[in-house]
């Protein structure tokens, strides 16, 4: 879905990066209505005090709900300001594999709180095609979760939508490290909105007791359908703003946003197009920080990198001891090995295409805290501050560009203030990493996860 559009980036530092305006919808902002939160009881405490103060909407989309007393105090403070605003409408789009695993689960949660107000609060159970009927019976809990899932982490309370990759669960809250930014405009607020309420219509519902849906289509006919109405959205929407885009002349809004859906079952690939084509367009002395809590990189992604990519690049990730599957039971505890393995596999080629000097790896490590932080930050040449970033729920590996549902955003700022909150974000991320390339090198791996990688590697 790539329009031709004649606009481009006044600053010069963005004008390599014009090519945005015809692959997403821009939502222009003043750097004031963004904020950046560094660390997961931030995060928490927003949630909450977003859910108990919202007046008029509260739309989330998450892998799932957990069941501690953090997520039972964050949905009681939401029933609390529901039963006192009879206005107000709380939306949640949940993944139906996820949300419904053990007799405990995000269902049975919401049911206890939400029951009785079924005429201002949904939820909404996304499952991909590729499970519909048998398949998802026949395959174990936690097993079916690898064939897709609804990923998307999305936060809307009236006019605000926070990004992260965090899931509204106890551990988020606590010691594993995400991103999170909020962005204060009612229309890229309505514009992810309008991507939940379409991948709603195709997700099964809550109904008191009872799990429902309303739509019997085939596969083939699911996957279309969902396929041209998101289309149809992201594409009514880069129309509306492109208009507005043409008369605007309010001189404050020095930031720019562009929100990216990756829904690779669906042939909906614009994050990837979008980051791929970012990897390309920095130029040569720029610096690309990248991090992904798993490190799978996509063959089309490492390809770019080593082939095509002209600026320095850095990659984060997490160190074994900060995978959030470490001393997971049964074949799930071998994951940090794996994604070790493939970092290894990666640094390799590195080395051998003689790409040391320009490429880094470096690993998170911090004691008693797991890694799930996502994205990338651009820095022009010359500068020490980055002037842009991508944030959302996608990994930069083959489940997120394949498999599982995604939301990004790609954020461009001239704001000097915001460049600097930026890079304290990515300055405190990186505080707790050290390279790692030679030290993976010599890094022993099961025999039995190496077999796994090989027969797997797309599932991880």
């Amino acid at each position: 879905m790539i329009m031709n559009v004649p606009i481009r980036f006044k600053v010069g530092e963005f004008q390599s990066f014009s090519w945005l305006y015809s692959a997403a919808p821009c939502f222009p902002v003043s750097a004031t209505k963004v904020s950046i939160s560094e660390d997961p009881k931030k995060f928490y405490d927003t949630l909450c005090d977003r859910f108990g103060n919202a007046k008029n909407r509260i739309s989330v989309a998450s892998l799932y709900v957990g069941n501690g007393n953090l997520e039972n105090n964050l949905l009681e403070s939401a029933k609390e300001n529901l039963i006192n605003r009879k206005t107000l409408t709380l939306s949640l789009l949940l993944d139906y594999q996820r949300g419904t695993r053990g007799n405990q689960n995000s269902v049975t949660l919401f049911q206890k709180y939400f029951l009785d107000l079924s005429e201002q609060c949904k939820l909404y159970l996304y499952q991909t095609p590729r499970l519909q009927g048998l398949w998802s019976k026949v395959l174990p809990s936690r097993y079916n979760e690898i064939v897709g899932l609804q990923h998307m982490k999305l936060y809307i309370v009236d006019d605000r939508v926070l990004l992260s990759g965090a899931n509204c669960s106890n551990d988020y809250f606590m010691q594993r490290q995400d991103r999170y930014i909020e962005i204060d405009d009612p229309d890229l607020a309505n514009f992810y909105r309008d991507i939940i309420d379409e991948v709603s219509k195709y997700s099964k519902r809550c109904e008191n007791q009872d799990i429902v849906s309303d739509k019997k289509l085939t596969k083939e006919k699911m996957i279309q359908d969902m396929k041209n109405n998101i289309c149809n959205v992201i594409y009514k929407w880069q129309q509306l703003q492109l208009s507005k885009l043409s008369t605007s002349g309010d001189s404050s809004l020095d930031t720019w946003v562009f929100p990216l859906i990756q829904m690779g079952e669906f042939n909906i690939t614009q994050d990837e197009y979008v980051t791929r084509k970012l990897m390309v367009s920095a130029p040569k002395g720029s610096h690309l920080q990248l991090a992904t809590g798993y490190f799978n990189l996509t063959e089309q992604y490492t390809r770019t990198l080593l082939d095509q990519c002209k600026a320095n690049v850095s990659l984060l990730m997490a160190h074994p001891n900060a995978n959030g599957f470490l001393g997971a039971a049964g074949p799930a505890g071998g994951i940090p090995f794996a994604y070790s393995l493939i970092a290894k596999q990666f640094w390799q080629r590195v080395v051998d295409s003689n790409q040391a000097s320009r490429i880094r790896m470096l690993e998170y490590e911090r004691p008693g805290w797991t890694f799930h932080a996502k994205g990338l930050w651009y820095y022009p040449p010359g500068s020490d501050v980055p002037w842009a970033t991508v944030i959302g729920s996608a990994n930069l590996g083959e489940r997120s560009v394949k498999r599982d549902l995604e939301a990004q955003a790609a954020i461009f700022t001239v704001s000097p203030e915001l460049q600097a909150r930026l890079q304290q974000e990515t300055k405190r991320l990186h505080s707790y990493s050290k390279e790692c390339g030679e030290e993976l090198l010599s890094r022993e791996t099961p025999k039995w996860v190496r077999a796994t990688v090989k027969l797997f590697r797309t599932y991880f």
